[in-house]
This record gives C-alpha cells, structure tokens and sequence, in this order.
C-alpha cells in the first residue's frame, strides 16, 4: 500500500499538484485514506466507498485524520 501511496505523491508533484481530494473503491478506498493520512497537507479530504478498516499501523493516523476532516 505504501508503494502505491507513494506513486500517487509522485503523480501529484510531476504534475505539480500541490493539493487534491483523493477517494477510491474498494482496496483504492484504503489507499486513499493511506495516502492522505502519510501526507495530510496535500489532500482536502478523502471519499471512500466501501473501504473497510485500514491496516492496524494507520490506526492512530485514522483517527487524527477522521478528527481533521
């Protein structure tokens, strides 16, 4: 998941985007929330349909996240 996350950021900064709503389906829900939790000054929010729980290590980030947005 982090190596996704992490293309993701690169996307962005090649294309010079600097801020973004992320959202995603599925596994790409997960994604998205873990992309914006690892880099929370560059998303605006976060849609996520049918996402299920994250993985235990984004646990204490979910919740700092759920508490921003």
């Amino acid at each position: 998941m982090d190596e996704v996350s992490d293309d993701i950021i690169r996307f962005m900064d090649a294309n010079k985007l600097t801020m973004a709503t992320i959202g995603g389906h599925g596994y790409g829900a997960k994604v998205a929330a873990a992309t914006a939790i690892n880099n929370m000054d560059r998303f605006t929010g976060v849609i996520q349909y049918e996402g299920g729980p994250l993985e235990h290590k984004y646990y204490e980030a979910w919740q700092e996240l759920e508490a921003y947005v």
